[in-house]
């Protein structure tokens, strides 16, 4: 199915976006919206269909591309702008070895065509809960999870 462009038109037929994927994770509320969404439905359709209101249908359309978007950034391989940002974040977590944490793990990794995923998922480990939870916190306010 063919992506949306800007806002979803509520006349014509929703389409799924393209990056989006049968699993891809999403907030129930996008995804119930998201299974009655077939190419062919109107947005008043879909809306009955999930028992929702036509707002939140627009809206669960376009959380899914944000969904879908931010699934294909982590299967990407990671940028040195990428980089610098998660060893900011990092240094804001755990101060100035955060810098180093990142060398580490590419280390570990194998350096070699890493993903976002994997970086991320790595470097995860090495922090306790509450530092994954301010790390999370710092990588969402710059875009990046």
């Amino acid at each position: 199915m063919t992506a949306p462009t800007g806002q979803p038109n509520p006349t014509g037929p929703l389409s799924w976006p393209n990056d989006l994927q049968d699993a891809t994770p999403l907030p129930f509320n996008v995804w119930r919206v998201m299974h009655q969404v077939n190419g062919e439905r109107d947005a008043m359709e879909v809306a009955r269909l999930a028992r929702v209101s036509l707002p939140e249908v627009l809206d669960a359309v376009t959380q899914a591309a944000r969904w879908s978007g931010r699934a294909a950034q982590r299967e990407q391989p990671v940028t040195e702008q990428a980089i610098k940002e998660i060893q900011q974040c990092l240094m804001v977590v755990v101060g100035p070895m955060g810098e180093f944490m990142v060398d580490d793990a590419f280390e570990d990794l194998g350096e070699d065509n890493v993903t976002l995923s994997q970086l991320l998922g790595h470097l995860a480990t090495q922090l306790g809960e509450s530092r994954v939870q301010a790390f999370v916190r710092q990588l969402r306010a710059r875009g990046i999870a």
